[in-house]
C-alpha cells in the first residue's frame, strides 16, 4: 500500500514536469490531488505498441515457456493479430508444451478430468480441466512432448490433446497398422479384444517431416515402432534396418528398450545399449549410430537395459543425449565383454547383484562416454514411459546425483534410488518406495501427502499393465 507521504513525491515530480507547484498539491480533505493537476495522457499500448516490439516481446517470452507467450496473446487482440495462432498449426514444435507434466496422481476428491500439471523446468503448477478425459473410453497413456497421447477404446483411434489449450489433432485408428505387420494374426486378435492399448507405451516427435510425425512404441508380445502423420489412412510399421536381432527378426518383431526426442529427430537403444536413429526417409527404418551389440548375447536380453534421456544445454530444444545403463543381474553376464570393467560399481538388492552406469551418448563420435556425476545440480528419473533429468536447484527436494527409479522398477527390483557417487560408509542403493493401488487412482503412494519424488516416479512408470487399470479409469480393469 502506497504512504501518503509517498503519494505526495509522485505527485510532486510529475507536476513538475507539467509545470505544476506544490500548492497544486494541497488538495482539500476528502478530494484526491490528482484532480488538481492535469490528466495523465492515456496510452493505447495495444495500438501503439510497434509490431517489431511486439514480435521480440512474444518471442522471448515463447523461448521461456510457451504458456507466457499465451499468455501475452490473451491480453489484447491486436497483439493476438501481430503473433502466430497455436490453434492453426497444433502439431507446430515452437508451441507444445514440452516442460509440462501432466501429474498421474490426482488430487483427491478432484473430478475425472481434472489434471494437475508440473512445469519441470520452473517448478510452476497448474491446475487443468481436459474434456476429453470426460468419456471413460479414452485413455491417457503418456505424452510426446508435453502433448497428451490418448487412445479410444472403442474405435482404436489416436488423438492428441495439448493440455495448456485442449486441442485435439487426431491420428488413424491403431489397427490400421495391421496392414504393415507379416503376422497380423495375433496382432488382429490383440485389437479386437480392445487391449492394443495397454501395449503402447512411449511417444515422440520426427519433426524433420511436414507435418510432424508421430512415433508410438508398441512393446508386450507385439513389440515394434510404428508411425503416422495426422489424418493419414494408416500407421507405418518401422523397419528393424541396423538394429536386426535374430532371435526377434524371427518373430517380426525390434528389439528396443527406450525413445527419445533430441533436435527435432527421434533415437531409439536397444537393451543392451546400442542408439538408432529412426530414418523416415524413403522407408521407415533404424539407422545405427552407436554399436553396442557386442553386450547382446543370447539368453542375456533384457538382464542389461539402456534408458535415453534428454540433457537440456540451454533452451531452445539444443543440448546431449545421455543414457542410463542398469545391468540387472551380473551373475547372468559372467563373460559378456564389460562384465569385469562393471565389479567395482556392483550392489546387491535382495540376493541379486546389478551395476548401474551414467554415459553420455557421443553422437558424433559414436561412442558411449563414462559420466562420474551429474555436477550436483541434476537428478534423473528413469522408466518405461518417460526418462527425466531435473534440476535439483529448481527443485531442492530432490537429492542430487541420483537415479531415480520408476514405480513398478522400484516394485520390481526392491530398490527405489541409486547414488551416483560412491561416499564411505554410504549404501549406493536406497529402499523403494511403497506403492499400492488405489480404488480410484490407480497405483499410488502408499502414504499421503505425496512427495514430488514420488509423483515424478509414478509419472515416467505409467505403462499399462494387461490385468490392471489406465491412468485415468480404474473401470477399464473391467471392460
Amino acid at each position: 500500500m502506497m504512504t501518503r507521504a509517498r503519494q505526495r513525491r509522485r505527485l510532486l515530480l510529475h507536476g513538475q514536469s507539467l509545470g505544476t507547484t506544490t500548492r497544486d498539491l494541497d488538495a482539500p480533505p476528502g478530494e484526491s490531488p490528482i484532480a488538481t493537476i492535469q490528466e495523465e495522457e492515456w496510452r493505447d499500448w495495444a495500438n501503439n505498441l510497434l509490431p517489431e516490439f511486439v514480435d521480440d516481446i512474444s518471442g522471448r517470452l515463447l523461448a521461456a515457456d510457451v504458456s507466457e507467450y499465451f499468455g501475452f496473446r490473451a491480453v489484447c487482440r491486436p497483439w493476438r493479430d501481430l503473433t502466430a495462432d497455436p490453434h492453426a498449426t497444433p502439431l507446430d514444435s515452437r508451441f507444445r508444451p514440452r516442460n509440462w507434466a501432466a501429474l498421474t496422481i490426482t488430487p483427491d476428491g478432484s473430478g475425472r478430468t481434472r489434471r494437475n500439471l508440473l512445469n519441470l523446468s520452473t517448478a510452476a503448477s497448474l491446475g487443468v480441466d481436459l474434456p476429453a478425459l470426460s468419456t471413460h473410453w479414452h485413455c491417457h497413456l503418456c505424452a510426446a512432448d508435453g502433448l497428451l497421447v490418448l487412445y479410444h477404446r472403442y474405435t482404436a483411434v489416436i488423438r492428441l490433446v495439448d493440455p495448456l489449450t485442449n486441442v485435439v489433432t487426431e491420428f488413424p485408428p491403431i489397427t490400421a497398422a495391421v496392414g504393415s505387420l507379416s503376422r497380423p494374426p495375433e496382432f488382429v486378435s490383440q485389437c479386437s479384444r480392445g487391449v492394443i492399448f495397454r501395449t503402447i507405451n512411449g511417444a515422440a516427435f520426427d519433426d524433420s517431416t511436414a507435418p510432424p510425425t508421430l512415433v508410438l512404441c508398441l512393446r508386450g508380445g507385439i513389440c515394434n515402432i510404428v508411425v503416422a502423420k495426422p489424418g493419414a489412412a494408416h500407421w507405418t510399421r518401422v523397419d528393424e534396418g541396423d538394429a536386426a536381432y535374430p532371435p526377434f527378426s524371427r518373430l517380426d518383431r525390434v528389439l528396443f528398450h527406450s525413445l527419445l526426442s533430441m533436435g527435432g529427430r527421434c533415437y531409439v537403444s536397444s537393451p543392451e545399449g546400442s542408439v538408432y536413429l529412426l530414418n523416415l526417409h524413403p522407408f521407415p527404418r533404424l539407422q545405427e549410430v552407436v554399436n553396442q551389440r557386442c553386450l547382446a548375447v543370447p539368453g542375456t536380453v533384457n538382464n542389461i537395459v539402456s534408458y535415453l534421456i534428454f540433457r537440456d544445454s540451454g533452451g531452445g530444444g539444443t543440448g546431449r543425449m545421455m543414457m542410463v545403463r542398469y545391468w540387472r543381474s551380473m551373475s547372468r553376464l559372467a563373460g559378456v565383454q564389460g562384465y569385469n570393467d562393471r565389479k567395482k560399481d556392483q550392489f546387491t538388492v535382495g540376493g541379486v547383484t546389478g551395476s548401474i552406469e551414467l554415459l553420455e551418448v557421443d553422437l558424433t563420435g559414436r561412442r558411449l562416454l563414462p559420466v562420474r556425476s551429474l555436477g550436483g545440480r541434476s537428478s534423473v528419473f528413469i522408466g518405461s514411459t518417460h526418462c527425466l533429468l531435473i534440476s535439483t536447484e529448481t527443485f531442492p527436494s530432490i537429492a542430487a546425483n541420483v537415479i531415480y527409479l520408476g514405480c513398478l522398477l522400484q516394485r520390481r527390483q526392491r530398490f527405489g534410488v541409486y547414488h551416483i557417487n560412491k561416499v564411505k560408509n554410504r549404501r549406493r542403493t536406497g529402499p523403494p518406495h511403497e506403492f499400492a493401488r488405489d480404488v480410484d487412482r490407480g497405483v499410488v503412494p502408499a502414504a499421503h501427502p505425496c512427495n514430488l519424488d514420488q509423483y515424478l516416479a509414478c509419472y515416467v512408470d505409467c505403462k499399462h499393465a494387461f490385468r490392471a487399470a489406465c491412468i485415468n479409469h480404474v473401470e477399464h480393469l473391467n471392460h
